[in-house]
């Protein structure tokens, strides 16, 4: 099986998939391309890794009418793995890149990016997630892909709670 190592999320490497919510002057606008299809606001808790250490990623997933972004909720960090698109149209596993987002910053994924279902990385959280339904299958197209390893490396401490001056 093939393995590839999770990076620290940064504005510019993320930049052909989507974008990085992470200061207050930073903005990202939904894009909806089917006037049926709703704003949804969700609120989701995705598991852990599948292995101590290492995520196995046998399943992708696209939206090719809506923007999807992720906010996190509990200040824990996050696990992004996204492709380009392949010549076939699906995924393209040889541009497979797989970021670890902080628990206080969000992503918004451009329409069409091929991206895994989201994986927690602290003990438990629990994300906001927006995307436009109207209850097609044109809402998500999902794929098998063959198996890649994600190395995790070292999980980020979740933020310090602030002490009483």
């Amino acid at each position: 099986m093939r393995e590839i190592a999770a990076q620290p999320l940064t504005p510019e490497a993320f930049a052909p998939f989507g974008d990085v919510v992470a200061e207050v002057t930073r903005t990202a606008l939904p894009f909806n391309g089917r006037p049926g299809a709703r704003a949804v606001l969700e609120v989701v808790a995705p598991p852990g890794p599948s292995e101590p250490g290492r995520h196995v990623v046998s399943l992708m997933e696209r939206h090719l009418h809506s923007t999807q972004a992720f906010l996190p909720l509990d200040g824990e960090a996050y696990l992004v793995v996204v492709a380009p698109d392949a010549p076939d149209g699906g995924p393209d596993l040889a541009g497979l890149a797989a970021f670890v987002v902080p628990g206080d910053t969000g992503v918004q994924y451009r329409t069409a990016v091929w991206h895994v279902p989201m994986t927690m990385l602290g003990a438990s959280g629990r994300l906001a997630m927006h995307v436009h339904k109207d209850g097609s299958d044109a809402d998500c197209e999902f794929r098998d892909v063959s198996p890649v390893g994600i190395r995790l490396g070292a999980v980020p401490a979740p933020p310090l709670p602030s002490s009483p001056l």
